[in-house]
């Protein structure tokens, strides 16, 4: 038969056990809450740092490389990694922009077809990075970690890599959740700060060009005052002298008609060179002002009586070439012509050039190109003939550069927007040599 007496004995010391195992349970549940609660606690405040933390002080300016060393600190503190490192893709080329504890640089190539495939992705581990990215894995063999791809609509901006070596196999119960709403965040931060540079990078553009127009207006128009006063000494010294010479030589005929005719008869000669002469100088300057060729036949005609002008022999190359809005014709004549002057003065004994003009698409493309001394394009600034010739061609919404080597020759080449010419029938014909 049992003792009771010793059953009852030992009943306190059984209800201690129990109450002892109940405390420790209790407790170690209240730990592992409190262990949850304090990594979820850890977890929320990365999330946090990054959407709103990140996202504002991107937003006021603050240095990217800052804020991504902050990303990365936030997630060794969360998870206690033993390493955090955020990638950035430039081009193809995934570089570390920000590691934690230790910086340290590295690079991986990419392909545009693993870009896409890479950005599609979801967090990973150590098996996806050994099919696509392999280069990933060097001196990390045996070590836990995971990948989350940073991008927005389908477009790889780069990677969050974590590694941890104690407790490796809970790391991606642990942070893949994080990882990919960091990812996601930080992906649209990135997303918004290249935009914002793309849209900087526009405005700056934008007032260059509204400077540039406006430097451009304002040499146009002191060109123009300086066209018209060469024009007024032109017509001073030119014409206008001739013109009262044979006034005065009107008079004197007059005074001679009666007293002496003879006299008067070859004043009349003299007075007849004069006109002509005086004619000569108004058709020259005329052609100075605008060829009437350029009106009457075109670009390709006009250019090739100013080729034959020319101090230098010129091949000129005009098949197919058409008419064009006045504006446009008169801008690619006159900066052919400033070329070919240029290069009759500074190509040298025994050069020579080539004249090209073609139909391109819808545009007009035309090319002065000499076999002359050349000069250093990359250190001698251009000088006034150049502008000149970038502010006509700009003028009409075309392009204009000059390309030159010591020794090598110089080509000027440019193009113009021209949409629908109006072709002329021709024969195909071999490019002729003019002076």
């Amino acid at each position: 038969m049992p003792d009771f007496s010793d059953l009852q004995a030992g009943l306190p010391v059984l209800a201690a056990i129990l109450g002892a195992m109940v405390l420790i349970t209790l407790g170690a549940g209240l730990a592992s809450g409190r262990r949850r609660r304090q990594r979820a606690a850890l977890n929320l405040a990365a999330i946090d740092f990054v959407r709103n933390s990140f996202a504002s002080r991107l937003a006021r300016g603050d240095p990217i490389d800052e804020l991504l060393v902050q990303v990365v600190e936030s997630l060794c503190d969360a998870f206690k990694l033993d390493a955090a490192e955020l990638w950035l893709d430039d081009g193809g080329v995934l570089s570390i922009a920000s590691s934690s504890p230790a910086p340290r640089k590295a690079e991986l190539k990419v392909t545009p077809a693993e870009e896409s495939i890479i950005a599609n992705a979801h967090v990973s581990g150590a098996p996806w990075a050994k099919v696509w990215l392999p280069g990933l894995l060097e001196g990390r063999a045996g070590t836990a970690m995971r990948i989350a791809p940073v991008s927005v609509t389908g477009r790889l901006l780069g990677l969050i890599v974590v590694e941890r070596h104690r407790r490796g196999e809970s790391l991606a119960a642990d942070a893949d959740i994080t990882l990919e709403e960091l990812a996601r965040e930080v992906g649209s931060g990135l997303n918004k700060q290249r935009l914002n540079a793309a849209l900087h990078a526009s405005l700056e553009e934008l007032r260059r060009q509204a400077d540039e127009l406006q430097a451009s207006r304002a040499r146009i128009v002191v060109a123009a005052d300086a066209e018209r006063r060469r024009i007024e000494r032109d017509l001073h010294d030119g014409a206008q002298q001739y013109l009262v010479a044979i006034a005065v030589k009107a008079r004197l005929i007059q005074q001679l008609a009666r007293s002496d005719p003879a006299g008067g008869l070859a004043l009349t000669q003299d007075m007849i060179r004069d006109i002509e002469s005086a004619l000569d100088e108004l058709r020259t300057l005329a052609q100075g002002i605008y060829p009437p060729l350029l009106i009457s036949a075109g670009l390709a005609e006009a250019l090739a009586a100013a080729c034959r002008r020319t101090a230098i022999p010129v091949r000129l190359e005009a098949d197919g070439v058409g008419r064009y809005p006045p504006e446009l014709e008169a801008a690619v004549y006159y900066c052919c012509l400033e070329a070919l002057q240029n290069a009759s003065k500074h190509a040298g004994v025994g050069a020579s050039a080539t004249l090209r003009l073609w139909n391109e698409g819808s545009a007009l493309r035309f090319e002065v190109d000499d076999n002359g001394a050349g000069f250093d394009a990359e250190r001698q600034r251009h000088g006034a003939g150049f502008t000149n010739m970038s502010d006509r061609i700009g003028a009409v919404g075309g392009t204009l550069q000059i390309d030159s080597t010591p020794g090598g020759g110089t080509r000027v080449h440019g193009a113009v927007p021209a949409g629908a010419s109006t072709q002329r029938e021709h024969m195909p014909a071999e490019p002729q040599t003019l002076m």
